[in-house]
C-alpha cells in the first residue's frame, strides 16, 4: 500500500487534538437531519431503507476530508470518515456531491489504513484509502466514496460531516483564497451554515475581539459565495404559481412589547447540486424550482438578482437554508440615480410589491395565526400605497409630448386618451394601474405609453387595478371604500 502512514497521522492527529467537540456538534447536525430538504426530499422508497437495522455487509459511505497524490503512482488517497464496513479490493463509486457538475467515477480500493497500521477493513471510524485511479479522477474535499446500494440521504450526511469536520471543526473557517475557490455554492453555504449552528450553540460567552474575528471569516466566505453565485452557468429559485414571482421567504415573530414583526423577506437560491433535492421538496402544486441561466455576456442571474431586489422588493438571498442569506447590495448594487434627470428616472415600488407579493402567496387566511400575518402585511402595504406612484398605460392621438426636466407631462388641448379600463366594482369602472413598466409591457406593446399617477389622482373618478396581469394573486384591487380604510391605517402607522 505504500507509506500512507504519516499522512493519515497528520491528519488524525489535527482531527483529535483540535476538533473533538466540534466534529461531534458537526456530526449530530448531520443525524439529526440538518439540512431538512435533503431528509424531505428522500422518496418512499431511500426512507424505507434508511429504515434498516443496519447495512448490508459490505456497504458503506466515506465524506473526504484530505486528498492525496502519491508520487510515481496513479493511486490516490482520500481520508475520512467512513459510515458502514468498507474492505479491502471492494469496487466503489466518488461522487462529487456537492458539485454542480460533478462526475461519477468507479474505482477499486487497493489499501486501508488505520492509524499507522494497515488494515483489511474498516468499520465506523476514521480511514484512509487507496483508490486506483488510472484515469485521472478529480476528488476533492466533499466528494463520496461509496458503494453502489448507498442511498442519497446516507451520501448526503457523509458530504454534510466531511464539511463541516473540515472546514468547520478542523479550521474554524479560517480559509485561504485558495481553498475557498476550490469550494462549491453547495460547499460554502452548508459550510456557512454549520459554522453560524456550531457558534450558536457552544454556550461560550465570546470576546468582543473573537466576534470580529468570527464575522470577518464570514464576510469572507460570503463574498466568495457571492463571486459564485454570479459567475456560475445557472442558478435555481423557487417560484410561486400563486403570483407567477420567485417566492418570498419571511418569518413573522412576537417581539417584547407584545407587538409582532416579520424577517426581511428573502428569495431562495439553490445550486444545481441540490435541484433535484428542493425539486421533491417544493410541492409542485405550490411551486416551480426553476433554472435561471447566466447566458454567454454572464449578466442573466445578476439581471434576474436585480428585478428581485429592486422591482418585487426581496431584502436579499437565502443561499440553500434559511439559515445563510446574504443582503441584496453584497449581490447586486442598488441602482444610483443621484444625477439622473427627475424624467429619465423608471417607476418602481419595490417596498409596495414585496407587501403584494407576500399577501398573494397567502391567499385567504384560514387560522387566526396567518389572519395576524395578513393583517401585518396589510398594514405595511396600505403604508407603502400611499407614496407610491403607478403607471397607467394609455393611448393618444397624436405624438404626446416629451416630458419636462421634473418628469411633467403637458398635454396639448383636446388631446384624446384612451386607459385601459375594466369593469369594477358598485357600478363604478377601473383603470389599469402597474407598479413598474415591466409590468406593464407584460400586458401590453409598445403603442401604449405612459401617465405616472398616484391612487389619489384617479381613486375619486375610478377604481384602480394593480398589476392585472395572468397572475391575479400578485396584484390588488383598490375601491374607495378601500382606499378611506388604507389611508386611515397609513395615517396611524405615521
Amino acid at each position: 500500500m505504500g507509506k500512507l502512514s504519516e499522512l493519515f497521522q497528520k491528519n488524525k492527529k489535527q482531527e483529535e487534538k483540535k476538533t473533538s467537540e466540534a466534529s461531534k456538534a458537526v456530526e449530530e447536525t448531520a443525524s439529526k437531519g440538518s439540512v431538512q430538504n435533503a431528509e424531505s426530499a428522500t422518496s418512499s422508497s431511500e426512507k424505507n431503507e434508511n429504515n434498516e437495522q443496519s447495512a448490508p455487509e459490505g456497504s458503506f459511505v466515506l465524506g473526504v476530508q484530505d486528498v492525496f497524490e502519491l508520487r510515481h503512482s496513479k493511486a490516490v488517497v482520500v481520508v475520512g470518515r467512513v459510515q458502514g464496513i468498507v474492505k479491502n479490493s471492494m469496487s466503489v463509486y466518488v461522487s462529487e456531491f456537492g458539485a454542480d457538475d460533478g462526475a461519477v467515477y468507479q474505482t477499486t480500493i487497493k489499501g486501508l489504513e488505520i492509524e499507522e497500521k494497515s488494515v483489511r477493513e474498516a468499520v465506523n471510524c476514521m480511514v484512509a484509502l487507496k483508490l486506483d485511479a488510472p484515469q485521472p479522477m478529480h476528488v476533492r474535499i466533499g466528494s463520496i466514496v461509496h458503494t453502489a446500494d448507498a442511498t442519497t440521504k446516507a451520501a448526503h450526511d457523509a458530504y454534510i460531516t466531511a464539511i463541516g469536520d473540515t472546514y468547520v471543526a478542523r479550521k474554524n473557517l479560517d480559509l485561504a483564497e485558495s481553498e475557498l475557490e476550490a469550494m462549491s455554492i453547495a460547499d460554502l453555504a452548508e459550510a456557512w451554515r454549520l459554522f453560524n449552528w456550531f457558534h450558536a450553540n457552544k454556550n461560550i460567552k465570546e470576546s468582543e475581539e473573537e466576534k470580529r474575528e468570527k464575522q470577518q471569516k464570514v464576510e469572507k466566505l460570503a463574498d466568495a459565495l457571492c463571486r459564485k453565485i454570479l459567475e456560475a452557468d445557472e442558478i435555481y429559485t423557487i417560484y410561486d404559481k400563486a403570483t407567477g414571482e420567485p417566492h418570498l421567504f419571511s418569518q413573522t415573530y412576537r417581539q417584547e412589547d407584545g407587538s409582532y414583526m416579520c424577517s426581511h423577506p428573502d428569495i431562495m437560491l439553490i445550486p444545481k447540486a441540490y435541484y433535484q433535492t428542493y425539486a421533491a421538496t417544493y410541492p409542485a402544486s405550490k411551486f416551480e424550482v426553476r433554472k435561471i441561466e447566466n447566458g454567454e455576456e454572464k449578466n442573466g442571474i445578476r439581471d434576474f438578482l436585480g428585478d428581485a431586489f429592486y422591482l418585487n422588493g426581496a431584502c436579499g438571498a437565502l443561499i440553500c437554508s434559511e439559515q445563510t442569506s446574504v443582503d441584496a447590495e453584497k449581490l447586486v448594487l442598488k441602482p444610483d440615480y443621484g444625477d439622473t434627470p427627475q424624467a429619465d428616472i423608471p417607476v418602481t415600488n419595490p417596498d409596495l410589491v414585496r407587501w403584494m407579493l407576500l399577501i398573494g402567496q397567502m391567499g385567504r387566511p384560514e387560522s387566526p395565526d396567518a389572519e395576524l400575518v395578513y393583517r401585518l402585511y396589510y398594514r405595511f402595504m396600505a403604508k407603502e400605497l400611499m407614496k407610491a406612484n403607478f403607471v397607467i398605460p394609455m393611448k393618444t392621438e397624436g405624438e404626446t409630448p416629451q416630458p419636462d426636466e421634473s418628469g411633467r407631462t403637458v398635454l396639448k388641448k383636446d388631446m384624446k386618451i384612451a386607459f385601459p379600463m375594466m369593469p369594477g366594482k358598485k357600478d363604478r369602472d377601473a383603470v389599469r394601474m402597474y407598479t413598474d413598466w415591466k409590468r406593464l409591457r407584460k400586458v401590453f406593446d409598445e403603442e401604449w405609453n405612459g401617465m405616472i399617477q398616484p391612487i389619489e389622482g384617479m381613486i375619486e373618478t375610478f377604481d384602480c387595478a394593480i398589476n392585472v396581469t395572468e397572475y391575479p394573486a400578485a396584484g390588488c384591487y383598490i375601491g374607495k371604500d378601500m382606499f378611506e380604510e388604507i389611508q386611515k391605517i397609513a395615517q396611524s402607522a405615521k
